[in-house]
């Protein structure tokens, strides 16, 4: 078993309190596609504090697309030993990169051990909720015509599942309230949090 931290980059002071306080064993950076010079400087001073005495990987992700930063960030927790414990750093990057590190990290809370943010005057260490969301069978199936048929209707859904349609209605309206489904006028389409349930 060895303790992973999976953190946002972009000053070095989180990752190095984070890696401290939580004895950490390998450290997953999520780095930008194109990184700045602030960027690679933190990352190599990471890399030349902790490298000889821990793993370092990078995995080179959007900036921008939140959905895309939470599939990665899914595809590197699920890529993990399943007796690793997992600890999440959201504090330095761009908002959306931190956000779609955090939706990753939802999406496989039972795999999480702990979620942190580092405050940057006092390097106080403060633990966020491990929250995490689902749908059930019938929703996700919904969710998965939606994005592979668009225009699909309500009663074509109603039709593959073999449910009643009023049924249908119902888990539409409440993957809608949830803000999983966009309805304009009679189309239905995923919103960026519909897509993230389907990770």
């Amino acid at each position: 078993m060895s303790k992973v931290l999976i953190a946002t980059i972009y000053q070095h002071y989180s990752v190095m309190a984070s890696s401290n306080k939580f004895s950490i064993e390998k450290i997953i950076l999520l780095i930008d596609n194109n990184p700045d010079e602030i960027m690679n400087n933190n990352i190599k001073l990471i890399e030349e504090s902790l490298g000889s005495i821990m793993k370092i990987e990078k995995v080179k992700t959007d900036l921008y697309d939140i959905v895309n930063v939470a599939t990665q960030a899914v595809e590197v927790i699920d890529g993990l030993p399943e007796k690793d414990e997992i600890y999440i750093d959201i504090t330095s990057g761009r908002k959306p990169k931190s956000l779609g590190l955090l939706f990753g990290a939802y999406a496989r809370a039972k795999k999480i051990k702990r979620i942190c943010y580092v405050t940057e005057d006092t390097k106080q260490i403060i633990r966020l909720p491990k929250m995490s969301y689902t749908a059930n069978k019938n929703e996700c199936f919904i969710l998965h015509q939606i994005q592979n048929k668009p225009g699909i209707s309500t009663v074509e859904i109603a039709g593959m599942l073999e449910i009643n349609k009023s049924l249908v209605y119902r888990y539409i309206k409440e993957l809608i309230e949830i803000d999983a489904v966009d309805k304009e006028n009679d189309s239905l389409e995923l919103t960026d949090f519909g897509r993230i349930l389907l990770l």
